[in-house]
């Protein structure tokens, strides 16, 4: 091996090995109570009685530290250091979208996460699905929760396969060129696919949030050093708003000198409404991606969460502000000769052969590009396995299975999407040209952006009900869908965008409508419920969750109108709408930057300071009693359940009295025998078991009440 390639092959070892020991450790920490001393350091095993949520949910939860780097790691994926340069390098300025989209998200977060934390506590949720199944299981019929749950889960496979498409395409892009051809794109592809699988096996998601501690530092740090080299090396800001504004710049690319010298036209491609549009829908869809929301329910405690979110929004400032300028400085540097495909592998390649300090600072550079495509790749796998585990396998396929089927069903699932992915990631990296990664993550919000107005309203709007949350989803989904793949509205579909000829996404527009519709028909309902009576039939497995009940008349002051007015105002103030005169013409220069990226990064860092100061004083906990799990115990696990489950007769059932307190005669555990298969699928909001069956399948019986497909929701004592 050569071309100056060592340090990033010792470098790649070594994250390689400490990853793989990570996995071991967790694995070992999700089967152990024990203390582990090695040297000076102490680590104590964190296995719960509960093996599914030992290796879904991290066992008791994920600490501060754990939880700033996996939310970061998982966030930044491979299409930061892949994507965002690309699209740096051709449309100039507009890429500062990436950073005006992501510090929003996690203001949206401020107004759902009080809530979600404290029910994934309470129910034990480790899909925001069964949020959803729950929340609007009094309907007019038990098919309409089961239908807003599949449909949530067709809908939330999106983000999850473009996440890993990205991720291996990158991958299988940047490394080659890095590298001269050393390393094949299929090589490196398949290499981090066994590692990922490996990782996800081992050690679930406590092994992922581990391994995303160290990805995240070396991200950080890379991020760092990488901004100091180019700036040393390759002139940095000051050579790209030297050459992008030259006389010789404009003669060899007009478009790209326009992109790089003008204010944003106001409508149609890479305009001021294609701008508005892309940071609205990723604001709203991200709060919905599934690998995002789960650590939401397993975050140790809410300090977690509120010192977390508030220091993790600025790191969008120093990594993707840093993988911007590599393709702003490619784009300056390779003016005679454009570089393929892997813009930034192309800029760590000069910086490389540069000299020996550039060799190394790129290899920990190209290094931590690759932590980021392994970060968000197995965080995808871990997600993937529990959507299909809660929101499928336990309610529709086998809900008496024991934890350890549940655990090998999750890791199949995993592997399967892992599979999935691989192949398509093959398939892009030997297209020619590879598929576009700015396409790909434009269109992952799609789908996801319908399931958020079923939880952003849901949480906080008592009368809400399902059928209008249904009717608005499907309404949405069909307005997004019609529009997107209709050729003459949609006209950039032959590049793989959604995009109309102002620069709209139809998936916003479908939104739009989703969210009209939703409040007009809730509306309608909640002032006449007997347009739909109320079925005294609940959809079996469910456990009706009243949001007044639970978190008070009232809106809590995370939803406060002060908090909202003001991050509504920076919001729009972004965007800069302002330069109705100027749109289209040259921009004077703020420094080394277009007074409008000027002014948009200004006001985005306004709004930072202003979400931290939300999780301070605006954040609201919230202390809720244990609900039990809704399936039946396998023998297998009547010895498993968490001591901190509320016995099931002293569970209060919604809108029903509280059930005696004395507690019924123990029931002893039916001998271990072998356990016959569960129907593939039972009619929607029929009783799903009767007293009598629970011997002959050798399970132990609920501990009171009636069978659930009955009109009293009482719940098993059963533990997550």
């Amino acid at each position: 091996m050569s071309d100056g390639n060592d340090a990033v092959y010792a470098i790649l070892v070594i994250y390689f090995f400490v990853i793989l020991c990570s996995s071991v450790l967790s694995f070992w920490m999700n089967n152990s109570t024990t203390t582990l001393r090695l040297g000076p350091l102490s680590v104590v095993g964190d296995r719960v009685n509960n093996l599914t949520q030992s290796y879904l949910g991290a066992g008791t939860g994920l600490g501060f530290l754990v939880f700033f780097f996996t939310m970061c790691s998982s966030l930044f994926s491979g299409y930061t250091v892949s994507g965002i340069p690309a699209e740096a390098y051709g449309r100039g300025w507009i890429a500062i979208r990436w950073i005006l989209a992501g510090v929003p998200i996690y203001g949206a977060f401020l107004l759902l996460t009080p809530r979600l934390h404290a029910l994934g506590k309470s129910r034990g949720y480790l899909s925001i699905i069964e949020f959803i199944f729950d929340r609007y299981a009094v309907s007019s019929s038990p098919a309409v929760p089961h239908a807003l749950r599949l449909i949530s889960l067709f809908c939330l496979q999106l983000p999850v396969f473009t996440y890993l498409i990205t991720q291996f395409t990158g991958i299988g892009a940047e490394i080659p060129v890095y590298t001269k051809g050393e390393i094949t794109g299929l090589g490196a592809l398949l290499t981090a696919a066994i590692i990922l699988c490996f990782l996800s096996i081992l050690g679930g998601l406590r092994g992922v949030a581990y391994t995303d501690v160290i990805q995240g530092i070396a991200l950080v740090v890379g991020s760092f050093v990488f901004f100091c080299v180019q700036h040393v090396n390759l002139g940095g800001m000051g050579m790209v708003a030297r050459v992008t504004r030259s006389a010789e710049f404009a003669e060899a690319d007009p478009a790209k000198f326009a992109s790089f010298n003008t204010v944003p036209r106001e409508s149609g491609g890479w305009s001021l409404a294609s701008l508005a549009s892309f940071v609205l829908k990723v604001t709203i869809a991200a709060t919905m991606f599934p690998h995002l929301v789960q650590r939401l329910f397993v975050a140790k405690n809410t300090t977690v969460i509120r010192v977390g979110f508030s220091t993790m929004n600025a790191t969008f400032f120093f990594v993707q502000f840093a993988s911007m300028i590599s393709g702003w400085v490619a784009a300056a540097y390779f003016v005679e000769t454009p570089p393929p495909n892997a813009i930034f592998a192309s800029v760590a390649g000069v910086v490389r052969d540069a000299n020996t300090t550039g060799q190394f600072a790129s290899a920990l550079m190209m290094s931590a590009a690759v932590c980021a495509f392994m970060s968000t790749a197995d965080s995808c796998m871990i997600a993937f396995g529990t959507m299909w585990l809660k929101d499928f396998f336990l309610p529709y396929v086998s809900p008496g299975a024991s934890q350890q089927t549940q655990v090998v069903f999750a890791k199949t699932m995993g592997i399967i999407g892992l599979a999935v992915g691989v192949l398509l990631g093959v398939q892009s990296i030997l297209a020619t040209p590879p598929w576009n990664l700015s396409n790909l993550f434009s269109l992952q919000a799609a789908t996801p952006i319908h399931v958020a107005p079923s939880v952003w309203l849901g949480l906080h709007w008592r009368g809400l009900r399902g059928e209008a949350v249904l009717a608005g989803m499907l309404l949405g989904l069909g307005t997004t869908l019609g529009m997107a793949f209709d050729p003459s509205y949609n006209v950039k579909l032959k590049f793989g965008l959604e995009e109309n000829a102002e620069g709209w996404a139809p998936s916003l527009i479908g939104c739009a409508v989703n969210v009209a519709t939703t409040i007009i028909i809730g509306l309608a309902l909640e002032a006449s419920p007997s347009l739909l009576p109320v079925s005294s039939a609940l959809p079996a497995f469910s456990r009706p969750l009243d949001i007044a009940a639970e978190f008070g008349e009232k809106l809590g002051s995370e939803a406060s109108p002060l908090f909202w007015g003001v991050f509504a105002v920076l919001f729009a103030l972004m965007i800069p709408f302002y330069r109705a005169e100027d749109f289209g013409k040259q921009d004077e220069y703020v420094g080394e930057v277009p007074s409008w990226v000027f002014t948009s990064l200004f006001i985005c860092g306004l709004l930072t300071i202003w979400i931290a100061i939300g999780y301070a004083y605006f954040w609201r906990d919230y202390t809720l009693a244990r609900v039990p799990s809704p399936y039946p115990v396998h023998p297998d696990d009547v010895n498993r359940q968490d001591s901190g489950d509320v016995p099931a007769h002293k569970t209060k059932s919604v809108g029903m009295s509280e059930v005696s307190e004395a507690p019924p005669a123990p029931v002893a555990p039916a001998p271990p025998q072998q356990f016959p298969p569960y129907p593939a699928m039972m009619p929607m909001g029929a009783p799903m078991m009767t007293p009598g069956i629970y011997p002959q399948m050798g399970m132990v019986p609920p501990a009171g009440g009636p069978h659930m497909g009955s009109p009293m929701p009482y719940g098993y004592p059963v533990g997550y």
